[in-house]
């Protein structure tokens, strides 16, 4: 059995895949400051699951805020129910906080580290302070990932980012990084994976970096052959309403057939037009307003695509979603969890080459 610990850790994307792969894992601990996540985590994964500590409002909130977790003046002004669920997905969940902050002895062992860190800094459309150690960046948390995997050397690790990582400016951190690596024992390998290559219409480009501490007997970013391959059809809720006439704001690269629907994107359309596809313009947790257009009867009409919708883009399942909104949180919480997470299908593909290691 793999024992887990995901820090940065989100909705929880590695867990998702592992559970759809069916095999035996064990999340032992996670990390994440943003409430909404950590809401998520425990909603979708947690199954409802209650805290065994007897703590009073006063001590929940001690609790979570030593953790890093959240807003200090929200918390201190949560009521109790609002206080209760959260100090339970805390608590259930093992989110260790604030990584800045963590002590190493409070680190359950494990064999898997993923720690996919913010992207903000790094990406084509982010800030571009880039991630250099001591530049206070939340891309440059990356390098408060030495203390872990010095002092637990995990098996093996996961690192997802944006492709930009390996490019310009980052290229020389993400060399750096691979060197670190090798010195600590591990054996890298690494990617460029694209959702749309992985049974989800959606133009993803990520880099993913697994390592195996010692020798590696097999190829742990191989391509693996397809289980699931779903069109735009499979993504569509056709039970939304809210289609209006499309007025176009740029020039129109690409078309819908009459019958027919297609994903479209005019969140950039004065540098880039409007982009009429079958595959979807990579999700952004910033910038969530992609689109649906059809066809009908030779008049195009637009909608935006609603959560339920954004989360089977990122692979996830539609219980995933529901379990979501049972825990209260928002769509608008939903999609920007989804633009900064990760797709499902491309976790599957790779964790499956690491339990292939496992079984030789």
């Amino acid at each position: 059995m793999l024992r887990v610990f995901e820090a940065f850790s989100g909705v929880g994307a590695q867990c998702m895949a592992l559970r759809n792969l069916e095999k035996e894992y064990k999340v032992v601990a996670t990390c994440d400051i943003d409430e909404s996540a950590t809401l998520a985590y425990y909603h979708t994964h947690a199954n409802n699951k209650k805290s065994n500590k007897k703590y009073n409002d006063n001590k929940k909130k001690e609790f979570i805020i030593n953790r890093g977790i959240g807003n200090k003046s929200r918390i201190m002004k949560m009521n109790s129910e609002t206080l209760e669920t959260l100090f339970n997905a805390v608590d259930v969940c093992n989110n260790l906080g604030d990584i800045t902050k963590l002590e190493v002895k409070d680190i359950p062992d494990h064999d898997l580290f993923t720690y996919s860190f913010p992207c903000q800094d790094i990406s084509s459309v982010g800030t571009q302070k880039g991630l250099d150690i001591g530049s206070g960046t939340r891309s440059s948390l990356l390098w408060e990932c030495k203390k872990i995997i010095e002092n637990k050397k995990p098996k093996y690790l996961l690192l997802e980012n944006v492709k930009n990582l390996t490019t310009g400016k980052n290229k020389k951190n993400f060399n750096d990084w691979l060197t670190y690596l090798e010195k600590q024992g591990y054996t890298n390998y690494w990617k460029i994976f694209d959702a749309k290559d992985y049974g989800i219409p959606q133009r993803r480009p990520r880099v993913i970096v697994v390592s195996k501490y010692g020798t590696c007997h097999t190829n742990l970013i191989k391509n693996n052959e397809l289980k699931v391959k779903k069109n735009i059809n499979d993504i569509i809720d056709f039970n939304e309403k809210g289609w209006k006439k499309f007025t176009p704001k740029s020039e129109i690269k690409g078309n819908v057939k009459e019958g027919c629907y297609a994903f479209l994107d005019d969140r950039d359309w004065k540098r880039n037009g409007v982009m009429i596809s079958k595959v979807c313009s990579t999700q952004r947790a910033g910038r969530t307003g992609l689109k649906l257009i059809k066809n009908e009867n030779g008049q195009l009409f637009e909608r935006k695509l609603n959560a339920l919708e954004c989360c089977r883009l990122m692979g996830y399942n539609d219980s995933d979603y529901y379990n979501m909104k049972k825990g209260k949180l928002s769509d608008g919480q939903i999609m920007k969890i989804c633009g900064n997470s990760i797709v499902v299908n491309v976790l599957m593909n790779v964790f499956q080459n690491i339990y292939e290691e496992e079984a030789i």
